[in-house]
C-alpha cells in the first residue's frame, strides 16, 4: 500500500491566500416567489400529495396569485 505524501499538499494551501466571497443581497420577495412555484408545481402534479397535506386545486390557485404579486413587488425593487 502507497502512503500520502502530506507535505506536498501543505505547500498548495499554504500559498493560496483564503479570498472571502461577498454577500450577495438576498431578494426575499424572489425567494418566496420561486419557492411558491416549485411547491405549487410539485403539489399540481402529484394528487396524492396533495391528498395528504389537504391542499386542494383551489389553494394552489390562490398560491399562484400570492406568487405572481410577490413576483411583480420583487421586479420593482430591482
Amino acid at each position: 500500500m502507497e502512503s500520502i505524501n502530506l507535505p506536498s499538499l501543505s505547500p498548495a494551501h499554504s500559498s493560496t491566500r483564503a479570498i472571502r466571497a461577498s454577500r450577495r443581497r438576498v431578494d426575499g420577495a424572489a425567494t418566496a416567489s420561486l419557492l411558491i412555484q416549485m411547491a405549487s408545481e410539485i403539489l399540481a402534479a402529484s394528487p396524492t400529495l396533495r391528498k395528504r397535506v389537504n391542499v386542494s386545486l383551489a389553494d394552489l390557485a390562490a398560491a399562484e396569485k400570492v406568487r405572481r404579486e410577490l413576483a411583480r413587488k420583487s421586479s420593482v425593487i430591482q
